[in-house]
């Protein structure tokens, strides 16, 4: 046990070294201005998608939204899907259902389980903001959107609304108020999806699709504005 003799001993020897040099933290560099989301960020947004392996579908409608989801489970062959339960606001009558019936049949979770996740094609989100600097799309996780409705399946679908582009991650932190729940408390998970799930971790070949979706796929509401 130390002494106290010895403890008062450390402590003046501390408090002589920080009055000798005291306690200084530098301010951090200046850091550009965001790039502002204008007129062209749908275009800018696809360009940074596209060496992703990630191709972007504007719909100028719900009628046309719902199309594309259509011909997107049809070219992967979606037999079944899970969705987040809520669409965006402003999607009007859009009806993911009514879009994918006679292609895919609806498997409904009970609080995200994994084990009615474990066979379905396709999971059906939608992003509450996309990074038009990285092409990274922002799910905000909640009691009836589960975070492993975009991780499990093998194809991940992720609608967009024009409202939801942000320059880059520096809007996340307002992002995040925004999302402040009634008790003050933040969502329990974030995630930033750039892409399919990827990795080279051997031989540094690619492979797809190891520690999630093999495939993303985005449609932009572009009404929604």
């Amino acid at each position: 046990m130390m002494s106290v003799d010895a403890r008062q001993h450390i402590l003046a020897t501390l408090r002589a070294g920080l009055k000798a040099a005291p306690l200084g933290v530098p301010a951090p560099p200046a850091r550009p201005a965001s790039l502002p989301v204008g007129p062209d960020a749908w275009a800018r947004l696809a360009e940074v998608l596209a060496p992703l392996d990630v191709r972007l579908r504007l719909a100028a409608s719900p009628a046309e939204a719902a199309q594309h989801v259509a011909d997107i489970a049809r070219k992967r062959g979606a037999q079944s899907y899970a969705r987040w339960e809520h669409m965006p606001a402003g999607c009007g009558v859009l009806d993911m259902d009514e879009a994918l019936a006679g292609l895919s049949r609806v498997v409904h979770i009970d609080g995200g389980c994994c084990q009615a996740l474990a066979h379905v094609d396709m999971g059906l989100t939608f992003a509450q903001a996309a990074l038009v600097d990285s092409g990274s799309l922002v799910l905000v996780a909640g009691r009836e959107r589960p975070r492993s409705v975009s991780l499990l399946p093998p194809t991940h679908l992720c609608l967009l609304p024009r409202s939801a582009l942000l320059p880059d991650v520096s809007a996340l932190p307002e992002l995040l108020r925004a999302h402040v729940d009634a008790a003050g408390q933040l969502p329990s998970c974030l995630n930033l999806v750039t892409g399919p799930s990827s990795t080279a971790d051997i031989e540094l070949v690619l492979v797809r699709g190891v520690h999630g979706p093999g495939a993303l796929e985005v449609v932009g509401l572009d009404w929604i504005t």
